[in-house]
């Protein structure tokens, strides 16, 4: 974020001696010349956005003064690529598929790109300074995360698969659920605190734990309305831990992710309707906190094995 900047209602990064404040997909769309689909926009409550762009060909990437850390992931092999900082050349070399970049907050980026294949996809993810805290506070520091500086030189299998999933829901049409996108959003931010900070922990860290008393309380949560819209940070708020902390506390006194647990509560009161009721599947789906019926179809076919009409049908006999 530059010097003086705050952040508006919206979300949105703005500056004193800036006409308008810029949300990160409208940057996304400013540096990459076209429309973008916001994967992921939770930059006013958790501080993160992600944007996708479809390479089909050289194009000159003008980023500007970056507003906050920002991460470009390469969906596609690069036969040339040109990484000017400042005005200098920092780097000038192919890059692989799945390699990624950590941009720093106001430095001058401009790359000049050469892909090998004639179309790929180029994944932006917009790190708030928000976000960087609560992974600081997961880690024991006391501020934000900063992270290192780093120009595609690296390879994460993490990041790669979790970009190729964000492109797949856009391709599928199928937006993320809120609370999948929430726990992505964090649990990305973590990952990135752990592995690439610019500056080593200051402190013995001791990872946040989930007590029983804590455990069944967020549980009872969850299993009071499976349906209901559900938040990390209201989850996490109830345990006493950053929602970064959370998600990793919850998974290790459960076995599952936040989403996943939700997700296994919603399947749960499915089953429990569709064997006990003559409910439309459409008016099921909808009451057990699914977005659709076909989300509903195919989250109960993986998770059962057969379709709610089936299970229905054996259940009934």
């Amino acid at each position: 974020m530059q010097p003086g900047a705050v952040s508006g209602d919206n979300g949105a990064v703005s500056d004193p001696a800036s006409p308008m404040p810029l949300d990160p997909i409208q940057h996304a769309e400013l540096v990459t010349g076209c429309t973008q689909s916001a994967l992921i926009n939770l930059w006013s409550s958790a501080g993160l956005a992600a944007a996708i762009s479809e390479v089909t060909g050289p194009h000159l990437y003008d980023f500007g003064r970056l507003p906050v850390a920002t991460v470009a992931i390469t969906l596609y092999d690069v036969r040339r690529h040109v990484l000017i900082e400042e005005g200098r050349v920092r780097r000038d070399a192919p890059v692989r598929c799945g390699r990624f970049r950590i941009g720093q907050p106001e430095c001058n980026v401009v790359v000049d790109a050469v892909p090998e294949t004639r179309s790929g996809k180029l994944v932006l993810l917009y790190l708030g300074e928000g976000l960087l805290k609560d992974a600081g506070a997961a880690r024991g520091a006391s501020g934000p995360v900063e992270l290192a500086d780093l120009a595609w030189d690296t390879e994460d299998p993490f990041l790669a698969s979790t970009a190729s999933r964000l492109v797949e829901a856009s391709d599928s049409r199928r937006p993320l659920s809120a609370l999948l996108a929430e726990q992505l959003a964090y649990t990305v931010a973590l990952h990135l605190s752990e592995r690439y900070a610019a500056l080593p922990q200051a402190r013995p860290f001791r990872e946040p734990v989930l007590e029983g008393r804590m455990r069944e309380r967020v549980i009872d949560l969850i299993q009071s309305d499976p349906a209901a819209a559900i938040r990390i940070a209201d989850l996490a708020d109830v345990a006493g831990l950053s929602p970064s902390a959370f998600i990793r506390a919850f998974k290790r006194a459960t076995g599952l992710t936040p989403h996943r647990f939700v997700i296994e509560q919603r399947l749960q009161a499915a089953r429990r309707l569709l064997a006990e009721t003559g409910r439309p599947i459409a008016d099921i789906a909808l009451s057990s906190g699914f977005s659709s019926q076909s989300h509903f179809g195919a989250a109960f076919r993986a998770a059962v094995g057969v379709s709610p009409a089936r299970y229905r049908r054996l259940r009934r006999g």
